[in-house]
C-alpha cells in the first residue's frame, strides 16, 4: 500500500512539474528567426508555379500533354518578366 502512495506522489509531482509553465506562465507570440521578405515577386510566383508544375507531373496528377503547354507557358511568361526587369534596371533612373 505504501508503494502505491508513494508512486501516486512521484506523480502528482511530475504532472505539476510539467504543467507548471504552462498554467503560471503567460505565452509569447511566435516569431520567426528571419521573417519573409515583404512582397512575393511575380518571379518567385512563377518559380513557384514551375515547381508545382513539376511536383504534379512526377506525382502522375498532370498528363505529359498538359505538362508540356504549361510549362511552355510559365516559362515564356518568367522569361518575359526577367526582360522587363532588365529593362528598368538598364533604363535611365533605373535602380542598378
Amino acid at each position: 500500500m505504501l508503494l502505491y502512495v508513494v508512486a501516486l506522489l512521484i506523480l502528482l509531482l511530475a504532472v505539476a512539474v510539467v504543467s507548471y509553465p504552462l498554467v503560471f506562465q503567460p505565452a509569447e507570440a511566435y516569431r520567426l528567426a528571419n521573417p519573409p521578405p515583404a512582397e512575393f515577386s511575380e518571379r518567385d510566383a512563377l518559380l513557384d508555379a514551375i515547381d508545382d508544375l513539376e511536383h504534379s507531373f512526377h506525382s502522375g496528377k498532370v498528363s505529359p500533354a498538359d505538362y508540356e503547354a504549361q510549362r511552355a507557358r510559365l516559362e515564356v511568361q518568367y522569361v518575359a518578366v526577367l526582360e522587363a526587369a532588365e529593362v528598368k534596371e538598364t533604363s535611365p533612373g533605373g535602380a542598378r
